[in-house]
């Protein structure tokens, strides 16, 4: 679920999961650098939940993908 609803809590949603990854951004990162942040941070997000996190912050203009190399947008 995208957004969190009475059945599934802000934690457990990929708004809520998005924002975790927002905040462990640098100025850029590759995807697999970042996913190494992330399973640290959070044991309980797979990695099929972390790219659809990145799916729908680059969707929504967060994130760019060039050349291997993730930019944030400001």
């Amino acid at each position: 679920m995208i957004a969190p609803n009475k059945y599934v809590n802000t934690k457990n949603s990929i708004l809520g999961q998005a924002s975790s990854i927002l905040a462990l951004r640098k100025n850029s990162t590759t995807v697999s650098s970042l996913w190494d942040e992330v399973r640290e941070a959070r044991e309980d997000i797979s990695y099929e939940r972390f790219i659809l996190c990145l799916d729908f912050l680059y969707t929504v203009g967060i994130v760019e993908l060039d050349k291997g190399t993730l930019s944030w947008r400001r």
